[in-house]
């Protein structure tokens, strides 16, 4: 299948494309058929040039343009369709408005009205409780610590090993 597509060229940082009639299976920057337009979007006006008749021409044996290129094109005057991309909408932001002292006031009146409760016969004895308590600060003694008796350093003394001789022979070197 046909398609009119873009094929970036420019340097680093400084984009320009050609508009192409390429086969779909080819790379984007492959081989194409034709060469219809160039588009250099770094220019102050976006300088976009076309050939319309051989965009036409293409379009009517069948070529596809893609979205980036029905846009472009559609500035230049021709009317095609364009895939809008499905984007997730948003998340409605439900904003709960305060409760303003008109909205309170009528439940507080309302509370009012309630009837009282009848006393029961036992009465419930509720002990009282001072209201300030202060706890004494709680101190903790440091452990003693009894000096251990100062050990003076024995002398080392090197141990040498044994060397085993028979009798009558020469003691062996070591190396």
């Amino acid at each position: 299948m046909l398609v009119i597509r873009l094929s970036r060229k420019g340097r680093h940082n400084y984009p320009m494309y050609r508009l192409l009639v390429a086969e779909n299976s080819k790379p984007v920057d492959g081989k194409f058929v034709e060469i219809v337009g160039h588009y250099n979007p770094t220019a102050k006006d976006q300088s976009l040039t076309v050939n319309k008749e051989r965009v036409q021409y293409w379009i009517s044996k069948g070529a596809q343009p893609t979205n980036s290129v029905s846009k472009l094109l559609n500035r230049t005057g021709f009317e095609l369709s364009v895939e809008e991309r499905h984007h997730k909408p948003k998340k409605e932001v439900v904003v709960e408005e305060p409760k303003t002292a008109e909205v309170a006031a009528p439940i507080v009146e309302e509370s009012a009205v309630v009837e009282e409760a009848p006393v029961a016969e036992e009465t419930l004895v509720v002990e009282e409780t001072p209201a300030v308590v202060e706890e004494a600060p709680v101190v903790e003694e440091a452990p003693v610590i009894e000096e251990a008796p100062v050990v003076e350093d024995a002398p080392v003394v090197e141990e040498t090993p044994a060397v085993q001789q028979n009798e009558g022979e020469a003691p062996a070197e070591t190396a």
